[in-house]
């Protein structure tokens, strides 16, 4: 949700070598490799949502079933990186590796198949995997990297930011193929998407990121230096990226039945939507302007971009959505000085103070993406080794820290298997970077398939293991 790439206060080095011009190529996406086909819905639960997703008033539609959802139409050159030379990297940039770079890496952009309100559209997505791997190594796991605001149309892809590219690469080292999808209205290339990137929908962002992880696995093996991608799946999102990650693990056992999810981590998670779009819309903080931009680029989703004028004054029913789709840089044209009562119109501020803005028409929108709040229950049956680390920062300016300390609790008693860390000290990007050394142990517990024991309580803030000596 930072209105700046959290990549950056992992990997605070750009280098523009990473990023070479490179032609599309056209792989055979119906190749047989082995990865299991497309299971979407096929349950009396999972069909029930699968024929009636629409919420917020927005026209019906029904989840396309085909096996064409997740194939690869194209994808970049791969980029090779050294393991010497992503390590140096790290050190250029004063960041402490969890574990050394293992193997070299290549890395990828691919545009794939994926659906939007029951339409195939394409979108983009990084892609990264390890090389030198011995031809009998088992299936790699996926780590599905999911990132935070770049922006709000198309063209503000991971694919520009050659920092994006050398986390993924570092993650391939490890021993990961790394999928990171643009999320859907970010796509780097090709015809134009035709709407905004819908932010902060849960639905839309879950959906893209899992036909990226089924586009990954159904590449030939040849076209990825001999690499098999196993359907076993491990989840990274940080900022709008944790919101991700949450809705990943709820929405999988419904889109993407096929997959094996493993868990994840979620750093720094608007889970309580509501509660955080409430607070931002009784007081300005850092986070109003997260509100303005899931008002102004979300809407049009669900068939309310007509109907700005509701939210916003005028003139910014309508300069407010011009200026997210004229820029990747988050902060262009988000009103940040004045009052509230400049941008928005009474109606809602009052619903907001007032604690009534899940009543309110476009305040659906907090409430259905809202992991506490949503209508879509959550079906996970989950093993005995499945589990999610949430991941906060005491002082966290953007993600208002008490309110998510409420909602993992909210959310692990309602049975996610949840534990817990709050970095002391730590803003908004801080809290991952700092415990960059514990997300890498969680994730290996998870592909080691170690039990997992769900942990309720909010336990006090301690010193992560990244953050810097004084």
């Amino acid at each position: 949700m930072s209105m700046s790439s959290w990549w950056k206060s992992l990997l605070p080095v750009l280098v523009a070598s990473c990023s070479q011009p490179s032609e599309p190529g056209a792989p055979d996406a119906s190749a047989p490799v082995g990865f299991p086909a497309p299971q979407v819905a096929g349950t009396a639960e999972t069909d029930a949502l699968a024929n009636n997703p629409a919420r917020c008033g927005q026209p019906s539609h029904v989840w396309l079933r085909s096996d064409e959802l997740g194939t690869t139409v194209s994808r970049t050159e791969p980029v090779h990186n050294t393991a010497d030379y992503l390590d140096g990297l790290a050190a250029a940039g004063d960041l402490t590796l969890p574990n050394a770079p293992f193997y070299d890496a290549k890395v990828t952009t691919i545009t794939y198949r994926t659906q939007d309100r029951g339409v195939m559209l394409e979108a983009t997505a990084l892609v990264a995997w390890p090389f030198g791997l011995p031809r009998d190594a088992p299936p790699a796991p996926v780590l599905l990297v999911l990132h935070g605001t770049q922006g709000f149309t198309d063209g503000c892809s991971l694919d520009r930011d050659a920092t994006g590219k050398l986390l993924a690469s570092y993650f391939a080292t490890l021993g990961y193929v790394v999928v990171a999808p643009d999320y859907l209205g970010l796509k780097a290339s090709g015809p134009p998407t035709g709407f905004p990137h819908p932010y902060l929908v849960g639905q839309a962002t879950a959906i893209a990121a899992l036909d990226a992880v089924r586009a990954t696995g159904r590449t030939p093996p040849d076209e990825m230096d001999d690499v098999v991608v196993s359907p076993r799946v491990v989840m990274l999102g940080g900022s709008q990226g944790g919101h991700a990650a949450l809705w990943v693990d709820r929405l999988a056992p419904y889109y993407a039945r096929e997959l094996t999810l493993l868990g994840g981590v979620a750093t720094v998670p608007p889970a309580d939507l509501l509660g955080q779009a409430e607070r931002a819309l009784t007081e300005l903080v850092d986070a109003t302007g997260n509100v303005i931009a899931v008002l102004g680029a979300s809407a049009p989703w669900y068939g309310l971009g007509s109907r700005l004028g509701e939210v916003f004054r005028s003139p910014y029913d309508v300069d407010i959505p011009a200026a997210l789709a004229a820029s990747c840089d988050p902060t262009d044209g988000i009103p940040t000085e004045g009052q509230l009562t400049d941008v928005f119109q009474p109606q809602l501020l009052t619903a907001a103070s007032s604690g009534n803005l899940a009543n309110d028409p476009f305040g659906c929108l907090f409430v259905e993406n809202g992991l506490t709040t949503t209508s879509i229950p959550r079906l996970q049956d989950d093993a005995n080794d499945y589990g999610l680390l949430v991941i906060l920062g005491e002082n966290d300016q953007l993600v208002h820290t008490p309110i998510e300390r409420a909602a993992y609790a909210e959310l692990c008693n309602a049975g996610v298997p949840l534990t817990y860390l709050e970095c002391a000290g730590a803003g908004h990007t801080q809290a991952t970077s700092w415990a960059l050394a514990e997300i890498a142990d969680f994730l290996e517990a998870r592909v080691n398939g170690e039990t997992f024991t769900p942990q309720c309580t909010v336990s006090a803030p301690s010193t992560c293991r990244g953050t810097p000596t004084p």
